[in-house]
């Protein structure tokens, strides 16, 4: 049986376990190190006989283990995984890998060296519509790609502003958060990593005058605000009730420090060109995330939310419809993250989403924030 080591044993990696779990390979979870993992020992049967620690080091040197996966808050990702690269065990990372440039340095001296494999949490890339795209671009159909158009309009965004996320000092604004996945992708159809970036974002939407501490239930504003959750079910009909215990934050709070838009242009080492726009304040029907890779010849188009991938012929007035219905979370991607990790512990097989895309991603990411907030170009390098 395999034995598995966990660090920051939160909802996502409860989803990722859960999905490891699909491939009816023999597994354990043999350790813990998490400040409220006594707390889900006793919450679950399934981790009867899980070791639970307070220390990862302890954890480390104590367990017999065959892998790990860290699922921490976000500053914590690089500190652990440089913890995991010196014992030389397979590793699931959650993205992003580091959320500061002290943290991408580390990493990769750490990884440089690194017999094992890492899976990072990278799933779009390994999505149905992705590997479509991908297949399509190499088969040489629409000639070299020379030009990239991307967007994220998030119908979620309140958690951004609402929930744990809003922490600036842990996220780092959510290009990280957000803009990670989709310069992964992207750099991964076009086979080239990012050179140069330039970059713009605001806040104009949420943040003002409220509380730091203000809970939404405790407010005075529930039928006038439009983010309350009285508005959340009254106008926006979701949730099937008014949930007058919700554990909001309020979106309009003073301590908010994350953007609510922002856009990108990056150059490519092999030339290509691309523009990546993302919003947090999309709702409903108006959530879109995708892409457009134009060649000469013909131009590739996805959007998660539908499920299609199109291709335009240039030189004639064929166009195609390719059509998915991926069950799964993040679009099937995380099915494939499962399946990868397993491989790898197991010695069968290879990462698709490997250290070296965090951590190029993650780098790039660095590089707008710092680019909207001096006005100038980056170049993307340690």
């Amino acid at each position: 049986m395999l034995r598995f080591g966990v660090i920051g044993y939160g909802g996502r990696i409860r989803g990722i376990i859960s999905g490891l779990r699909c491939f009816d390979v023999d597994f354990a979870i043999g350790a813990i190190t998490d400040p409220r993992g006594e707390e889900y020992k006793a919450a679950d049967e399934s981790l009867k006989d899980t070791v639970i620690y307070q220390d990862a080091d302890e954890m480390l040197d104590r367990e017999r283990l065959d892998g790990v996966l860290i699922g921490t808050r976000c500053s914590l990702h690089a500190p652990m995984a440089v913890k995991v690269a010196a014992r030389q065990l397979p590793l699931f990372l959650e993205k992003p890998v580091a959320t500061s440039m002290e943290q991408v340095r580390a990493l990769a001296e750490a990884f440089a060296d690194y017999k094992p494999q890492v899976v990072v949490s990278f799933p779009l890339r390994l999505t149905s519509l992705a590997l479509a795209a991908k297949e399509i671009i190499d088969s040489g159909r629409l000639g070299p790609i020379h030009h990239v158009q991307a967007w994220n309009n998030v119908p979620y965004g309140w958690c951004y502003y609402g929930a744990w996320y809003r922490d600036y000092n842990e996220t780092g604004g959510l290009f990280l958060q957000k803009a990670t996945h989709d310069f992964d992708y992207i750099s991964y159809l076009v086979d080239s990593a990012p050179k140069t970036v330039c970059a713009m974002n605001s806040q104009r939407v949420y943040g003002g005058d409220k509380p730091e501490d203000l809970m939404c239930r405790d407010c005075a504003e529930q039928e006038t605000c439009i983010e309350s959750p009285f508005n959340l079910f009254y106008r926006r009909g979701q949730g099937g009730k008014v949930d007058r215990e919700s554990g909001m934050q309020c979106m309009f709070s003073e301590s908010i420090r994350n953007e609510d838009s922002g856009n990108a242009i990056l150059e490519f080492e092999n030339g290509v060109q691309a523009c990546y726009s993302q919003n947090f304040f999309a709702r409903n029907k108006a959530g879109a995330r995708g892409a457009r890779l134009f060649g000469y010849h013909g131009t590739v188009e996805f959007d998660w939310y539908t499920g299609e991938v199109k291709v335009f012929d240039h030189h004639s007035p064929r166009y195609d419809t390719i059509r998915f219905e991926a069950g799964g979370g993040h679009f099937g991607g995380d099915t494939e993250l499962c399946y990868d990790f397993l491989q790898i512990v197991q010695g069968k097989g290879r990462s698709r989403s490997p250290i070296e895309a965090g951590i190029i991603s993650a780098l790039t990411c660095l590089k707008a924030r710092e680019s909207a907030a001096t006005h100038t170009f980056q170049e993307v390098k340690l």
